[in-house]
């Protein structure tokens, strides 16, 4: 169930990500999924998938958690939604270079929280559209 006044957390936690600097679970997609989820809700997403500091630690905790990608990390804790349907406050899933990313729904589009090999990130966004998996936040 949203919570009142989710939007301006929602809000709060997107901008949060975007002055963060990119660092494994402090601010990168599957963080800003599950702060997003917290704002909207008010309940933290799958608080057993923290603790990582690089993304080859962050795949091996998925990983014994029964999860090869973030999208089935996202399928197993909330109702899959078609794409189309997507709101603001739901999650979902992009797909780049053969990679999932997870990301929210905003007014301007999928907010997602990248992570380059060089070291830089930032939050970018995509069309819904771009969307391969969405799941309903409420």
């Amino acid at each position: 169930m949203r919570v009142g006044g989710w939007e301006k957390r929602l809000k709060a936690a997107v901008e949060r990500h975007r002055d963060l600097p990119g660092q494994w679970d402090v601010s990168d997609c599957w963080v800003l999924a599950r702060d997003a989820c917290k704002a909207v809700t008010g309940k933290d997403l799958a608080p057993h998938l923290r603790g990582y500091k690089t993304e080859k630690a962050g795949y091996r905790l998925f990983a014994r958690h029964g999860f090869k990608t973030v999208g089935e990390a996202l399928a197993a804790h909330l109702p899959e939604c078609p794409v189309l349907m997507a709101q603001r406050g739901d999650l979902g899933v992009v797909e780049r270079g053969g990679l999932e990313s997870c990301g929210v729904v905003t007014a301007t589009g999928v907010a997602v929280k990248t992570l380059y090999d060089d070291g830089t990130a930032q939050l970018e966004y995509h069309p819904v559209t771009a969307l391969t998996r969405a799941f309903k936040v409420s």
